[in-house]
């Protein structure tokens, strides 16, 4: 019997089936209705908020041709991700074939009325996630997002990378054990009075 299908998944539904019927409009829903989650998903699995605007248009670019194809069978979601997993993917290689480019670092952002103490606390939690999710090679690191962030199953991952439920399992174990390792060695790199230009 099979799932059944929230609110939010039949809006999506609906619009695609109108994009099929080349109703551009309905594709600007879409991005509208998607954009945020695509957003925040591109910034966990790149780590670059100054590159997640081209990679949103390469996203949109990439599920305009892929949505023809989209036939029902999965969640919408589980599809939208793997189209943007796969240009997170293409990135990441593109960019460690580039080791000598810096991580950007991003404008610093506080929400209106926010304590500063709590801000920069936030803002530095955040930090330290994103370092240690530079730590973990690509594949593991879109699983673990998906996973953590995403709140995707193992299930809806290995369908979204196209790969089996147990390789997801296995690469979901291994990057939780190296983002531990990676966040303890940050926060002892950080640790007042702790020595600086250790790994």
């Amino acid at each position: 019997m099979p799932a059944p299908v929230s609110a939010d998944e039949a809006q999506l539904h609906l619009l695609v089936r109108r994009v099929q019927d080349g109703d551009l409009a309905a594709f600007e829903q879409l991005y509208q209705v998607t954009r945020l989650d695509a957003a925040r998903t591109l910034r966990h699995l790149v780590g670059d908020r100054v590159e997640v605007e081209d990679l949103l248009q390469e996203t949109y670019l990439r599920l305009l041709t892929a949505v023809k194809g989209y036939r029902g069978e999965s969640r919408f979601r589980t599809f939208f991700y793997r189209v943007c997993s796969n240009v997170a993917l293409s990135h990441l290689r593109w960019k460690r074939r580039r080791p000598e480019d810096s991580f950007a670092e991003p404008p610093e952002q506080e929400s209106p009325g926010e304590d500063p103490e709590r801000a920069a606390a936030r803002r530095q939690a955040a930090r330290l996630v994103e370092l240690a999710l530079e730590r973990l090679k690509p594949k593991k690191r879109i699983v673990f997002v998906y996973y953590e962030l995403c709140g995707m199953s193992p299930d809806e991952i290995a369908e979204a990378v196209g790969s089996s439920v147990n390789t997801v399992r296995s690469r979901l174990h291994h990057a939780r054990l190296e983002f531990n390792e990676a966040m303890q060695r940050l926060l002892v790199t950080r640790r007042p009075g702790a020595p600086h230009g250790r790994p």
